[in-house]
């Protein structure tokens, strides 16, 4: 449980004063359950003819000895009870929404090292069944465990001044609730942990199947799909019954340790009656404190098996609370504009490789200048410019953006000044308007036309039903990949960044269309740095500057007519390519 607290010390420190007032309420709750049975020894005193009680049972006492002050008891209970309820329900939301912000924040600060450790669907498991774990625990069982655990207390002092002896007779076989709890312990913790990896695992298969379902199907696969699917749930079923096994026998076995304490309080209290110990009145409000007594206590065994659970789920949140990013930023220096960038010396590794990707890169752009990076497949290219997009960790020589390391930058600042098209174009389940929106929330309808223009995706726009409010659905799915590229490209050009990355962007599009938007590129942004990686050599042969890279290392690099001159790989590849599209245009 300290391990738990401390897990959630940066909200409780900070929320310190809610759990305080509920402790507070629940401890003036805990007073309040005591009274009722005061009333009902007050009745008995009066019936029980072996009292030597002087009053009499009359209308009057009754009135105002016992019904009045039990309905204003009544009335407490219910006016703290909901006060108490409010205040945890308010401090739970409250916990469940710093855990889901924290939870976000701190994945949205990760390199891509952490995505390759952390697949999409363990991530979603975690935020969802984890999160609920943790939050439930640590709005409720947690704080409704310290008040169970009170009302034992005083509940406790109130049986003993009654009789001593039989409170501690009763407590022998209570006692066994925290002896099978200790028991318990090790094996709960091994089955919730199974049951919330396996519930990861079925979490990435599902969601793996949902977003290459058309994949799927191209491949005739959805049997096989099915069958995995199944096997992935059976497993997480297999071990959630485990775990329901548990709680299934020892819950019986709770109650009837609190059956036995009860036989012993009747049985060993009549015969402390029987021998003048103890009177009846004193008898019925042991019974109805030993009845006071017993719920809690069954309430925190049960809560602290449940309460093992979340400290498995407090540890899967942790690993994404503690993971830090490996790309650090040195200083906070002010970056107005990109003017020059420079790789000098530069080599990269990914984790758990044993072979370099990037090998004593050094290349140097000024600024108004378009740079062509082409090259084999694997060959480092995306690598290279990723590092700008500081996606990755600098380990072995720099990056300097006007003349200062890349590092003296923050990461976030450097990325505003960076238009990127990745490879794989990522489209939100949006409309295709709110999706060029994201080069640029602030834009007029005037920039947005003119960005749309600029990737010759005009003509798309006047084809789709609804033109920009058209839904594309998740990854784009009711686009073809030549109109998610342009989407994607209209998006960079409305951020009209200093620098554009363009990373195998032009792929999916025709030779006419790849010609307009490269005359696009050097019109609109010939005063600014343009990075164009492309298979195809047509996309740079108009560069400043293009270099060809292999093996993570740049083998050669000049205008495309020196790279012609030096007849290597780029002088074969363009010949071979420019065969290919006469080949391609005699069959028409």
């Amino acid at each position: 449980m300290i391990k738990f607290v401390k897990s959630l010390w940066w909200f409780i420190s900070k929320h310190w004063y809610h759990y305080l007032i509920i402790v507070i309420v629940g401890l003036s709750l805990t007073v309040l359950n005591l009274f009722p049975a005061e009333f009902v020894k007050r009745l008995t005193e009066v019936i029980d003819p072996a009292s030597e009680s002087e009053i009499s049972l009359t209308i009057e006492f009754l009135l105002y000895q016992v019904i009045v002050p039990y309905l204003v008891i009544i009335l407490l209970l219910y006016v703290v009870t909901t006060t108490k309820k409010i205040l945890q329900n308010r401090l739970k939301v409250k916990l469940y929404y710093a855990l889901q912000v924290r939870y976000m924040e701190n994945i949205l600060v990760q390199d891509a090292t952490f995505f390759e450790k952390f697949q999409s669907g363990d991530l979603l498991t975690r935020a969802l069944g984890d999160v609920k774990s943790v939050n439930f625990s640590g709005g409720n069982r947690l704080l409704n465990i310290f008040l169970e655990a009170m009302t034992v207390f005083v509940t406790l002092i109130a049986m003993m001044r009654i009789n001593w002896q039989l409170t501690l007779l009763c407590l022998i076989p209570l006692s066994c609730i925290f002896l099978v709890n200790f028991f318990l312990k090790k094996k709960v913790k091994r089955n919730w942990q199974m049951v919330r990896e396996k519930s990861s695992l079925m979490g990435n298969v599902i969601l793996e199947s949902i977003t290459n379902v058309r994949t799927i199907r191209a491949f005739s696969k959805e049997e096989e799909n099915y069958q995995k699917n199944l096997k992935y749930s059976q497993d997480t079923y297999d071990v959630e019954k485990a775990n329901l096994k548990i709680n299934v026998l020892f819950q019986p076995m709770f109650d009837s340790i609190v059956a036995i304490a009860t036989i012993i309080a009747y049985g060993l209290g009549a015969y402390f009656c029987y021998r003048g110990q103890l009177g009846v009145p004193e008898l019925v409000q042991f019974t109805l404190y030993l009845n006071l007594f017993q719920s809690p206590l069954t309430n925190i065994g049960n809560m602290i098996n449940n309460f093992y659970q979340s400290l498995i789920s407090a540890d899967r949140l942790n690993e994404i609370y503690d993971s830090r990013s490996a790309v650090v930023d040195k200083k906070q220096e002010p970056l107005p504009a990109i003017k020059t960038i420079e790789f000098r010396d530069f080599s990269f590794r990914y984790q758990g490789d044993h072979e370099d990707v990037l090998k004593n890169i050094n290349l140097k752009i000024e600024e108004g200048q378009t740079l062509g990076i082409v090259g084999k497949t694997g060959s480092g290219k995306s690598t290279l410019v990723r590092q700008l997009m500081r996606q990755l960790p600098i380990e072995s020589g720099k990056i300097y953006i006007n003349g200062e390391e890349i590092e003296d930058f923050n990461q976030q600042v450097v990325r505003k000044h960076v238009g990127y098209v990745p490879q794989e174009h990522i489209l939100f389940s949006r409309s295709v308007l709110k999706n060029v929106l994201l080069g640029d929330t602030t834009a007029s309808e005037e920039e947005i036309n003119h960005a749309v223009v600029l990737a010759d995706f005009e003509k798309d726009i006047e084809m789709l039903s609804d033109g920009y409010d058209t839904i594309v659905g998740e990854y784009g799915v009711t686009l073809s990949g030549g109109q998610k590229q342009r989407l994607a490209i209209a998006r960079a050009f409305l951020k009209n960044a200093d620098v554009l990355i363009m990373d195998d962007s032009l792929s999916a599009v025709d030779g006419k269309t790849e010609s307009n938007i490269l005359h696009s590129l050097k019109d609109s942004r010939s005063h600014r740095t343009n990075i164009i990686v492309a298979h195809r050599l047509s996309a740079v042969m108009h560069a400043d500057m293009i270099i060809v890279m292999d093996q993570g290392k740049i083998v050669e690099r000049g205008t495309h007519r020196e790279l012609m001159e030096q007849r290597g790989w780029y002088y074969e590849q363009f010949m071979m390519q420019q065969m290919e599209d006469e080949g391609g245009k005699s069959h028409e």
